[in-house]
């Protein structure tokens, strides 16, 4: 067993006596311990033993078969714990180990109403009402019945003032009831009681950022900051409550408050160089990018926001040099792509802006834009059997006007004025309102349509 259980003397004692092979008497209430323990730390194979033993010296003892079924559930054998269930009913049928491990199985068996009755009876003994009513709301909740959970819940922690389990259920009940109004009134009462729970006061100041009264918020996370001077969310909190509201300088110096008891801080500079971007201060942003990037290589967002910054300034080569490096981290992220295709055609590398164009497409290909911009790069390129092909593909997704222009204006480019007429009459009929636009974009078509007016 685990160093930190050693000091357990009945577990000592117990181990020492299998480990020796020795015969030692023990009685119900302390094998019953014993198997606990181990079922509570999860070693399987020494509560069997435990077991065991236990049914050696007290072969017939209802209890130690309570715990028999609690070892069966442990394991998911519910066979075997439904046949001990049954044989126990008539004996122990207002027993409350007896109806915890009898809801226990139901709720393993997915019937949470089932489970809900049992524990309903066990709560009848008015012992354990915390652990029990907490059991009861997770049940409503595997029913979707989220406000009679949250009842239950809130039972819960009437009984145990200090159970995170119930504070927890709390605050999910409340959002996704999407309560949060009620839910603030329940932070404040909790406060009113507990006005050193730093936890409330963060669930608080997220509370308020959700009703959007951000400087509730700020005032929240300031409390937690007071409570634990070295809390980096409560910092975390308040620099990104200070950016929403536009006081940039603030939250730097918010910020770098944490940065001392950080461990890593890769983010927190991630988001002081975007505060200096809003500053207009590129040098100091660009310099906190490059920390960020020292502290997590890996970190993909950073190098991209690099990239962006050096594409402002229009050095593009270092932009394509960070952005490549951010698209080496997360090759499925549209943005970067994007971004990637502005950088290559300002580079004039139009034939590599193509092919991430077209990965684009790949990535999300039931968004019309994709394959407008995939098909017009391949235009400006006068790469025309291409952009018509892209421009199938297109059409088996969308029978959009934008396309039918597209197609239209590169067959009038290569002479083929049939298809040309076909692709333009089929523009025109599914939205004539966007002609002017295309017709201003490829000026063929106004002469091909002007001249079949005529």
């Amino acid at each position: 067993m685990e160093d930190e259980f050693l000091n357990n003397e009945l577990i000592e004692q117990f181990e020492h006596m299998l480990d020796h092979k020795e015969n030692i008497y023990f009685d119900t209430e302390q094998l019953q311990e014993i198997i606990s323990f181990y079922l509570d730390v999860s070693d399987f194979e020494y509560a069997k033993k435990a077991l065991d033993y236990a049914f050696s010296l007290h072969p017939d003892h209802h209890d130690l078969k309570v715990k028999k079924i609690e070892y069966h559930l442990s394991l998911t054998q519910l066979k075997k714990a439904a046949e001990l269930i049954t044989e126990l009913k008539d004996i122990l049928s207002d027993d409350l180990e007896y109806l915890l491990v009898v809801a226990r199985f139901w709720a393993i068996k997915d019937l949470p109403k089932k489970a809900i009755q049992f524990y309903k009876k066990a709560a009848l003994h008015e012992e354990d009402l915390d652990f029990i009513y907490n059991c009861i709301g997770n049940e409503y909740l595997n029913l979707d019945e989220v406000s009679s959970a949250l009842e239950y819940f809130l039972k819960a922690l009437e009984y145990s003032e200090d159970n995170d389990f119930s504070f927890y259920s709390i605050i999910q009940c409340y959002n996704e009831l999407h309560a949060y109004q009620d839910c603030i009134n329940f932070l404040k009462t909790y406060i009113d009681e507990n006005p050193y729970s730093e936890i409330a006061w963060g669930q608080l100041g997220a509370q308020y950022e959700q009703v959007k009264q951000l400087e509730d918020a700020l005032e929240a996370y300031d409390y937690v900051t007071v409570i634990n001077p070295t809390s980096i969310s409560g910092y975390t909190q308040k620099g990104n409550i200070l950016t929403q509201l536009g006081r940039y300088e603030e939250a730097i110096l918010t910020l770098e408050e944490s940065l001392e008891y950080d461990d890593s801080p890769a983010i927190t500079y991630l988001v002081i160089g975007e505060c200096y971007e809003k500053l207009n201060l590129p040098l100091k942003a660009l310099k906190s990018y490059h920390l960020s990037i020292k502290e997590d290589p890996q970190l993909d967002k950073v190098w991209a926001r690099t990239s962006a910054l050096y594409s402002k300034s229009e050095n593009y080569q270092e932009a394509l040099f960070y952005l490549n490096r951010a698209i080496d981290l997360d090759d499925r992220n549209v943005e970067y792509w994007k971004a990637h295709c502005y950088i290559l055609i300002k580079l004039g590398k139009y034939e590599e802006a193509i092919t991430s164009y077209r990965t684009i497409v790949d990535i999300e290909p039931f968004r019309l834009n994709n394959w407008i911009a995939l098909i017009e790069a391949n235009i400006v390129m006068e790469e025309y059997q291409t952009a018509i092909q892209e421009g199938q593909k297109a059409l088996k997704h969308f029978n959009r006007a934008e396309i039918h222009y597209q197609l239209s204006s590169i067959f009038f480019q290569i002479n083929d004025e049939l298809q040309g007429k076909e692709h333009l009459e089929k523009a025109l009929t599914l939205d004539a309102s966007i002609k002017e636009e295309y017709f201003l974009k490829y000026p063929i078509l106004h002469r091909f349509h002007t001249k079949s007016d005529e």
